[in-house]
Protein backbone atom coordinates (compact mmCIF):
# COMPACT_ATOMS: atom_id res chain seq x y z
CA UNK A 1 0.00 0.00 0.00
CA UNK A 2 1.65 3.18 -1.19
CA UNK A 3 5.18 1.71 -1.20
CA UNK A 4 6.23 3.50 -4.40
CA UNK A 5 5.28 6.99 -3.25
CA UNK A 6 7.82 9.47 -1.90
CA UNK A 7 6.32 9.55 1.62
CA UNK A 8 8.30 7.57 4.16
CA UNK A 9 6.35 4.34 4.85
CA UNK A 10 4.67 4.11 8.25
CA UNK A 11 5.66 1.25 10.52
CA UNK A 12 2.51 -0.91 10.23
CA UNK A 13 2.98 -2.42 13.69
CA UNK A 14 2.64 1.00 15.32
CA UNK A 15 -0.05 2.56 13.15
CA UNK A 16 -3.04 1.76 15.38
CA UNK A 17 -1.21 2.91 18.49
CA UNK A 18 0.01 6.06 16.77
CA UNK A 19 -3.56 7.00 15.85
CA UNK A 20 -4.47 6.71 19.54
CA UNK A 21 -1.47 8.85 20.50
CA UNK A 22 -2.45 11.54 17.98
CA UNK A 23 -6.05 11.52 19.18
CA UNK A 24 -4.89 11.90 22.79
CA UNK A 25 -2.53 14.73 21.78
CA UNK A 26 -5.42 16.83 20.53
CA UNK A 27 -6.61 19.32 23.11
CA UNK A 28 -8.94 22.28 22.56
CA UNK A 29 -6.09 24.68 23.34
CA UNK A 30 -3.27 22.77 21.60
CA UNK A 31 -1.37 23.63 18.44
CA UNK A 32 -3.18 21.34 16.03
CA UNK A 33 -1.18 21.86 12.83
CA UNK A 34 1.45 19.23 13.71
CA UNK A 35 -1.16 16.59 14.50
CA UNK A 36 -3.14 17.36 11.33
CA UNK A 37 0.05 17.18 9.26
CA UNK A 38 0.92 13.77 10.71
CA UNK A 39 -2.60 12.46 10.15
CA UNK A 40 -2.36 13.60 6.55
CA UNK A 41 1.02 11.89 6.20
CA UNK A 42 -0.38 8.66 7.66
CA UNK A 43 -3.27 8.84 5.22
CA UNK A 44 -0.90 9.24 2.28
CA UNK A 45 1.18 6.20 3.33
CA UNK A 46 -1.94 4.01 3.34
CA UNK A 47 -3.85 2.41 0.51
CA UNK A 48 -7.24 0.93 -0.30
CA UNK A 49 -8.25 -1.71 2.29
CA UNK A 50 -7.41 -5.25 1.24
CA UNK A 51 -9.62 -7.08 1.81
CA UNK A 52 -12.44 -4.56 1.88
CA UNK A 53 -14.16 -4.30 5.28
CA UNK A 54 -17.17 -6.51 5.96
CA UNK A 55 -19.77 -6.20 8.72
CA UNK A 56 -19.60 -3.72 11.58
CA UNK A 57 -16.35 -1.77 12.04
CA UNK A 58 -16.14 0.44 15.12
CA UNK A 59 -15.32 4.09 14.51
CA UNK A 60 -13.94 7.12 16.29
CA UNK A 61 -13.94 10.75 15.18
CA UNK A 62 -10.36 11.99 15.61
CA UNK A 63 -10.85 15.67 14.80
CA UNK A 64 -12.43 18.15 12.46
CA UNK A 65 -10.22 20.52 10.47
CA UNK A 66 -12.62 23.28 9.45
CA UNK A 67 -11.40 26.31 11.41
CA UNK A 68 -9.30 26.38 14.60
CA UNK A 69 -11.81 27.93 17.06
CA UNK A 70 -14.73 25.88 15.69
CA UNK A 71 -12.63 22.69 15.80
CA UNK A 72 -11.76 23.39 19.45
CA UNK A 73 -15.44 23.73 20.35
CA UNK A 74 -16.21 20.53 18.47
CA UNK A 75 -13.42 18.72 20.28
CA UNK A 76 -14.82 19.75 23.66
CA UNK A 77 -18.30 18.55 22.70
CA UNK A 78 -17.20 15.23 21.24
CA UNK A 79 -15.05 14.41 24.29
CA UNK A 80 -18.33 14.23 26.23
CA UNK A 81 -20.87 13.18 23.59
CA UNK A 82 -20.16 11.27 20.39
CA UNK A 83 -23.14 9.14 19.34
CA UNK A 84 -21.50 7.78 16.17
CA UNK A 85 -20.27 4.22 16.78
CA UNK A 86 -18.91 3.22 13.38
CA UNK A 87 -19.95 1.79 10.03
CA UNK A 88 -21.49 -1.47 8.79
CA UNK A 89 -20.22 -2.66 5.41
CA UNK A 90 -21.71 -5.05 2.87
CA UNK A 91 -18.67 -5.99 0.80
CA UNK A 92 -20.56 -7.83 -1.93
CA UNK A 93 -23.10 -5.05 -2.50
CA UNK A 94 -20.51 -2.26 -2.01
CA UNK A 95 -22.91 -0.49 0.36
CA UNK A 96 -23.21 0.23 4.07
CA UNK A 97 -24.75 2.25 6.91
CA UNK A 98 -23.54 4.36 9.82
CA UNK A 99 -24.37 3.16 13.33
CA UNK A 100 -25.38 5.55 16.11
CA UNK A 101 -26.31 5.56 19.77
CA UNK A 102 -30.03 6.22 20.40
CA UNK A 103 -29.07 9.60 21.89
CA UNK A 104 -28.53 10.82 18.30
CA UNK A 105 -32.25 10.59 17.49
CA UNK A 106 -33.17 14.05 18.82
CA UNK A 107 -30.32 15.78 16.99
CA UNK A 108 -31.34 14.04 13.77
CA UNK A 109 -34.93 15.21 14.17
CA UNK A 110 -33.79 18.79 14.65
CA UNK A 111 -31.39 18.82 11.69
CA UNK A 112 -33.38 16.59 9.33
CA UNK A 113 -37.05 16.62 10.43
CA UNK A 114 -38.30 14.34 7.64
CA UNK A 115 -35.44 11.82 7.89
CA UNK A 116 -36.03 8.56 9.78
CA UNK A 117 -33.10 6.36 10.83
CA UNK A 118 -33.55 2.59 11.04
CA UNK A 119 -34.07 1.33 14.61
CA UNK A 120 -32.05 -1.74 15.61
CA UNK A 121 -31.95 -3.95 18.67
CA UNK A 122 -31.05 -2.30 22.00
CA UNK A 123 -32.15 1.05 20.62
CA UNK A 124 -29.21 1.50 18.28
CA UNK A 125 -29.79 3.37 15.05
CA UNK A 126 -28.55 2.88 11.51
CA UNK A 127 -28.59 5.97 9.32
CA UNK A 128 -27.06 7.68 6.30
CA UNK A 129 -26.53 4.75 3.92
CA UNK A 130 -23.55 4.87 1.62
CA UNK A 131 -22.14 3.32 -1.52
CA UNK A 132 -18.48 2.33 -1.76
CA UNK A 133 -15.91 2.06 -4.53
CA UNK A 134 -12.13 1.93 -4.84
CA UNK A 135 -10.58 4.82 -6.77
CA UNK A 136 -7.82 7.44 -6.52
CA UNK A 137 -8.31 10.01 -3.75
CA UNK A 138 -10.07 13.24 -4.66
CA UNK A 139 -7.40 15.46 -3.06
CA UNK A 140 -4.71 12.74 -2.96
CA UNK A 141 -4.89 11.31 -6.50
CA UNK A 142 -1.73 9.23 -6.00
CA UNK A 143 -3.42 7.27 -3.17
CA UNK A 144 -5.90 4.45 -3.85
CA UNK A 145 -8.75 4.79 -1.35
CA UNK A 146 -12.10 3.28 -0.45
CA UNK A 147 -14.62 6.02 -1.22
CA UNK A 148 -17.73 6.17 0.98
CA UNK A 149 -20.30 8.17 -0.97
CA UNK A 150 -23.54 9.59 0.47
CA UNK A 151 -24.68 11.55 -2.58
CA UNK A 152 -27.92 9.77 -3.49
CA UNK A 153 -31.64 10.11 -2.76
CA UNK A 154 -31.78 8.02 0.46
CA UNK A 155 -29.84 10.72 2.37
CA UNK A 156 -30.82 14.23 3.47
CA UNK A 157 -29.79 16.97 1.06
CA UNK A 158 -28.69 19.23 3.91
CA UNK A 159 -25.01 18.48 4.71
CA UNK A 160 -25.01 14.68 4.35
CA UNK A 161 -25.09 14.40 0.55
CA UNK A 162 -22.16 16.83 0.35
CA UNK A 163 -19.90 14.46 2.32
CA UNK A 164 -17.46 12.02 0.75
CA UNK A 165 -15.41 9.87 3.13
CA UNK A 166 -12.16 8.37 1.89
CA UNK A 167 -10.59 5.48 3.82
CA UNK A 168 -7.14 3.88 3.70
CA UNK A 169 -5.74 0.91 5.59
CA UNK A 170 -2.86 1.80 7.93
CA UNK A 171 -2.56 -1.46 9.88
CA UNK A 172 -4.18 -4.89 10.01
CA UNK A 173 -7.84 -4.12 10.70
CA UNK A 174 -7.15 -0.40 11.26
CA UNK A 175 -8.23 2.30 8.83
CA UNK A 176 -7.82 6.07 8.68
CA UNK A 177 -10.58 8.11 7.10
CA UNK A 178 -10.48 11.60 5.64
CA UNK A 179 -13.78 13.51 5.59
CA UNK A 180 -14.30 15.64 2.49
CA UNK A 181 -17.06 18.23 2.03
CA UNK A 182 -18.28 19.42 -1.33
CA UNK A 183 -18.41 23.20 -1.76
CA UNK A 184 -19.47 23.95 -5.32
CA UNK A 185 -17.43 21.71 -7.62
CA UNK A 186 -14.58 21.27 -5.11
CA UNK A 187 -14.06 18.82 -2.25
CA UNK A 188 -12.40 20.23 0.86
CA UNK A 189 -10.94 18.11 3.73
CA UNK A 190 -12.81 18.83 6.98
CA UNK A 191 -11.63 16.11 9.37
CA UNK A 192 -10.29 12.65 10.16
CA UNK A 193 -11.75 9.50 11.72
CA UNK A 194 -10.50 6.01 12.42
CA UNK A 195 -12.13 2.61 11.95
CA UNK A 196 -11.03 -0.56 13.72
CA UNK A 197 -12.15 -4.09 12.89
CA UNK A 198 -12.07 -6.48 15.81
CA UNK A 199 -10.14 -9.75 15.17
Amino acid sequence: MGADREDEPLDPVGAAGRLEDLTDALRPDSARSRVLAELDRMFRTGGAPDPLPEGFVSGKLITTSVWGPLDSIGLRVTRHWMPWHGKSFDRAAMTGQNRFDPSARLAMRVLWPSYRPVAMRWGRLEAFPFRTRVAPGAVDPDVEVLKIDYDFEANPGFLIRRILDEVVQVDAGTYLGKILFRIGPRLRPIGFFSLHRQP
